[in-house]
């Protein structure tokens, strides 16, 4: 759970950022070692795929407390969710959904008219940058360890195309017939994740939508807050009641 200090602390530099630009703050990102298998074998992704998505709130940091964070009214809210959908992508490497994930919140606030919009969609884009740049690799290991299985060389390919197959056949049957084509491009881990990233943009259908269990907490500390303070309201005093 966040302590009082920890949700201040969030909420000031949530503020912060909307008027400063933090820049290079933070150095350079944590590099993550991609998801290793022992001798002889390789990672392939399981299936069903299970990707989720708790939106922007799910990324973690001050997300959970900003205005609109994660809502239908949150423009970045189909950036967020491509980027836990990377994550979980057996083979991505965490910079590449990091950079991806940057891009697709940039181009969010290219598109804004409005200055004011896009000036507080670019600070958005700063704090998230900020908070990239601190993230650690244990949210990416604890993914990679969920949706990668181990497999002997010799069974890698019949694998990846039975993902590649049972995708098609969930979301586009008309399009199996690709497979065979696409298997001659997807011939290492980090291929066939930047081929599933692709398929994740045109088919989003694939990314369920779940709550993030912090926004959770936070909502029902409010609920209960505002349940108290009516409670308290309604209560009336004895000798009033009898006069």
């Amino acid at each position: 759970p966040y302590s009082l200090f920890s949700v201040s602390s969030f909420l000031v530099v949530g503020t912060a950022a909307q008027n400063f630009d933090f820049g290079g703050l933070g150095g350079e990102p944590k590099f993550c070692p991609p998801y290793r298998c022992p001798k002889d074998h390789e990672a392939v992704p399981v299936w069903p795929l299970k990707l989720s998505s708790a939106g922007c709130v799910g990324l973690g940091g001050m997300q959970a407390f900003m205005p609109n964070a994660g809502g239908e009214d949150d423009p970045h809210t189909p950036c967020c969710d491509q980027r836990h959908a990377c994550i979980q992508t057996c083979g991505v490497v965490k910079t590449f959904c990091d950079e991806e994930f940057l891009k697709c919140s940039k181009d969010v606030c290219d598109k804004m008219s409005d200055a004011e919009a896009k000036k507080k969609c670019d600070s958005s884009v700063s704090v998230n940058e900020l908070m990239l740049k601190m993230d650690q690799c244990q949210q990416y290991n604890a993914e990679q360890g969920a949706h990668c299985q181990c497999i002997k060389k010799s069974d890698v390919a019949s694998k990846r195309e039975r993902v590649l197959r049972n995708f098609y056949k969930k979301f586009n049957p008309d399009s199996v017939d690709k497979v065979p084509g696409l298997m001659k491009k997807v011939d290492s881990a980090r291929k066939m994740a930047g081929l599933l990233t692709k398929l994740y943009k045109k088919y989003p259908s694939v990314i369920k939508k779940v709550k993030d269990p912090q926004q959770e907490m936070m909502e029902k500390i409010m609920r209960d807050a505002k349940d108290k303070k009516s409670d308290e309201g309604e209560e009336v005093d004895e000798d009033d009641e009898e006069s």
